[in-house]
């Protein structure tokens, strides 16, 4: 292990050194007493004792920012509800002129017709015939109809009866003038297959009687149709 040996022999003091430190105090203490004389002391006393001049910063306030303009709705007008029905216009209808036939005497032709003379024309004889044809089409439909209530059956049978379907059937038929039944079908279902051949056996077991002479004139054949409605009987 090394040890460090100091070495504590007197050294002789330095001329050199000790004539520079001699200089070195005399030279301060010239300068001080120079200072005092001329003021110089003083000023640098009051220099220190001078306040320092307190610079103020203000604080500088940024104003908030304008609120956003308001958004201007327009305004609703509001139209007030009369709860009270419309009134009801009724046109009154004035009634035909009644026309009354005036006889006059013949007149003579082989006598001239004068000027100021009022020539009246016989009336013409109003033709029916269309609205006899529609009054008796509408008749034979409804004997048609009534044909079929009369003979239409409930269905029969264990299904039938375990069901008990309830329900219209609307079927099409076809005649001919005579009243031979060309053919037959649905229209519009029961949603019952029991019900739609109870109703076809219905149109094909009616007995239709011939077209009247002045209904459909023309044809040979007319096209019907009819609902038929089926209730179960009561236990």
């Amino acid at each position: 292990m090394s040890s460090l040996a100091l070495n504590y022999r007197y050294q002789p003091r330095d001329p050199a050194r000790q004539l520079q430190g001699i200089v070195l105090v005399v030279a301060l203490h010239a300068f001080l007493g120079y200072a005092l004389v001329s003021g110089m002391a003083r000023k640098g006393l009051n220099f220190i004792k001078k306040p320092l001049e307190a610079v103020v910063i203000q604080e500088v306030i940024i104003p908030p920012p304008p609120p956003p303009p308001k958004e201007i709705k327009p305004r609703e007008l509001t139209v007030p509800r009369d709860n009270a029905p419309p009134p009801q216009i009724h046109q009154e209808v004035q009634p035909p002129p009644v026309i009354k036939a005036v006889e006059l005497p013949l007149r003579d032709p082989t006598q001239p017709v004068s000027a100021n003379a009022v020539v009246i024309a016989a009336p013409q004889p109003v033709d029916n015939t269309k609205a006899i044809a529609a009054s008796m089409e509408s008749e034979y439909a409804a004997k048609l109809r009534a044909m079929l209530n009369s003979t239409k059956r409930y269905p029969t049978g264990r299904a039938a009866s375990q069901q008990r379907p309830q329900g219209k059937v609307k079927v099409w038929f076809t005649l001919a003038r005579g009243g031979a039944l060309l053919d037959a079908g649905i229209l519009e279902s029961s949603n019952s297959n029991l019900l739609d051949d109870a109703a076809i056996s219905t149109v094909r077991r009616g007995v239709y009687p011939a077209f009247p002479a002045e209904t459909w004139v023309g044809q040979e054949q007319h096209k019907f149709s009819a609902e038929i409605e089926f209730t179960p009987p009561s236990s």
